[in-house]
């Protein structure tokens, strides 16, 4: 039986490039990336029970255009302070149990941001 993830990896061209933009936009801390001939190949940082990776192209076996939902405790504040360090946010949706819009990386993987309004 499943009970947790363990972590969500998303392939990057530039695994130093894609670490720095989610350690600025949405403030990962990430642990001290694994490198290999002074390249960074993987890199990860805990999000709430699970890990955040971000790993080489090469590593994961794909191509960028992974998607991920994150929960975030005030969407229109974290929307706002992204949108003032230049990235590009798509419109925030209101629904009845959720706030939800979504963003690109600059490796062109889907971040959805998550906000629940009414328990469920």
């Amino acid at each position: 039986m499943v009970k947790d993830f363990a972590f969500v990896a998303y392939p990057a061209k530039d695994v130093a490039a894609l670490r720095k933009f989610y350690a600025d936009a949405l403030g990962f801390a990430f642990a001290e990336p694994f490198t290999e001939d002074g390249v960074e190949k993987y890199a990860e940082s805990q999000v709430g029970s699970g890990w955040f990776a971000v790993v080489t192209e090469e590593w994961a076996a794909t191509k960028p255009g992974s998607g991920i939902a994150f929960e975030v405790d005030d969407i229109d504040k974290l929307t706002a302070g992204l949108r003032a360090q230049n990235v590009t946010v798509g419109p925030i949706h209101d629904t009845a149990v959720c706030k939800i819009g979504s963003l690109t990386d600059p490796e062109g993987n889907v971040v959805t941001l998550h906000q629940t309004t009414v328990p469920h």
